[in-house]
């Protein structure tokens, strides 16, 4: 088995019974748009990239809490068993430490170009109608919508972390509309884009048929 092999079993093996929208399946697919990034920007070492799109979530605070993710403790372990050198797990514990939505809200972002495919990677599966069936998954119980409350237009790291009870349609606007404009890398802003107006079709037509407020229809025509 090789490497890349190794880091996939376990990744499977710690994410694969997950039912809050970061499963295996959202690393592979996270994967496979890495690896089809890489193909447009040959000179990143496309090794690094498959760890780091691997393991991106295996430490997520909303999985593991804010221990493991400040120590990387899934990540680290997966990664030794792995067999890569101390040099390349630095690389890859680096690129994963400056991912996340979270942390773009505070101006954090990966450095070296592996890091921009992978984090732009992973925001391309928080968009689009993928980014629905993801967001209802880490939200079962709570309202799809909720009219008569708007979404918080000043949305900072702290508040985003602690909110795991706002509405998917309030999601919506708090993160998945705002991420065409974090893209890293040139596929991905291409990537994003697309999803980008998939997401606007959907809502506009969402709004309609549920009649919503004119305040919800002018704020989505922002994004437009």
């Amino acid at each position: 088995m090789n490497k890349i092999e190794y880091i996939k079993n376990a990744v499977s093996e710690l994410l694969g019974q997950n039912q809050r929208g970061h499963d295996d399946k959202h690393i592979f697919r996270v994967y496979k748009t890495a690896m089809k990034f890489c193909d447009e920007i040959p000179d990143a070492d496309r090794e690094l990239v498959s760890a780091a799109a691997l393991l991106h979530d295996c430490d997520d605070y909303k999985l593991f809490g804010e221990e493991s993710e400040r120590l990387q403790t899934n990540t680290r372990r997966i990664l030794a068993g792995s067999g890569f050198d101390n040099e390349f797990c630095d690389k890859c514990l680096d690129i994963i430490k400056h991912m996340g939505y979270s942390k773009r809200l505070q101006g954090i972002q990966p450095n070296c170009i592996e890091g921009k495919i992978v984090s732009d990677a992973d925001m391309c599966d928080a968009s689009g109608l993928i980014c629905l069936t993801r967001a209802m998954e880490c939200r079962a119980g709570i309202p799809f919508f909720v009219p008569d409350c708007l979404p918080a237009d000043n949305l900072t790291a702290e508040s985003y972390r602690q909110d795991f009870q706002s509405p998917v349609i309030h999601h919506f606007f708090q993160k998945v509309l705002r991420l065409r404009n974090l893209a890293l890398t040139e596929p991905g802003r291409k990537c994003l884009e697309k999803k980008h107006k998939t997401i606007v079709q959907f809502l506009d037509t969402y709004f309609d048929e549920v009649d919503a407020p004119q305040t919800w229809k002018d704020l989505l025509a922002q994004y437009k």
